[in-house]
């Protein structure tokens, strides 16, 4: 049996580890494509994560979670409010009124949760953008795509974890959320755009296929 035969072997039977490993943890995240533009308005936009059902009041939404919006038109800003049960997540190193522009790979839970990163809930805290003159931990981008992490209760009560991508253009009033994550298991973790994983082992696997054929 040749080396890149038994090599190829090894590789399709991690894949296939890998692969059921990531359908079972993928199978607790809901995701929801929801593509919403955030008018830049003082009330802006108000979004229930679990029914995802938006509208722009609160008495429109039964169980409204954050509010996204403006505080003022003239001024390109962005701020969310969360209601009670809603939380918003900093970065290491950020600290007052501040929602963070959180990396890939970085887990939004508990651990963080314990480790005082979360705003407290029912009040409004601001994404702080990367501008000429400031720069920051966990600072906002324009035209870019950011993520934020966030903790809500759901119609049981239950805390889930969560996160959203938020791309903005070129000031802080060009805003589209995108989608957003959260883990169906209360107080489970969720990943910010996990690590490939099971892709990656699939390339692998060709690669050891084509060795063979040589």
């Amino acid at each position: 049996m040749s080396i890149s035969y038994r090599l190829g072997r090894h590789v399709l039977a991690a894949c296939a580890v890998a692969i059921t490993t990531a359908g079972t943890a993928h199978a607790a995240v809901n995701r929801w494509e929801c593509n919403l533009s955030i008018p830049a308005t003082s009330a802006g936009l108000f979004i229930n994560v679990q029914s995802r059902v938006t509208g722009t009041t609160g008495a429109s939404v039964l169980g409204w979670d954050f509010d996204l919006y403006t505080t003022s038109p003239a001024a390109p800003s962005l701020t969310m409010f969360g209601n009670i049960g809603t939380r918003f997540m900093r970065t290491p190193g950020q600290f007052g009124y501040s929602v963070g522009n959180l990396a890939e790979e970085q887990d939004v839970g508990s651990v963080q949760f314990a480790q005082g990163l979360f705003n407290p809930e029912g009040d409004a805290y601001s994404a702080i953008f990367n501008t000429a003159g400031q720069s920051g931990a966990g600072n906002w981008n324009l035209n870019s795509k950011n993520y934020f992490g966030f903790r809500f209760a759901a119609n049981s009560g239950a805390i889930h974890y969560g996160y959203g991508r938020m791309d903005v253009g070129a000031n802080a009033n060009v805003r589209t959320l995108k989608f957003i994550e959260w883990n169906d298991t209360p107080g489970a973790a969720v990943q910010v755009v996990p690590a490939p994983g099971a892709l990656a082992l699939l390339g692998l696997a060709g690669f050891g296929r084509s060795r063979r054929r040589r």
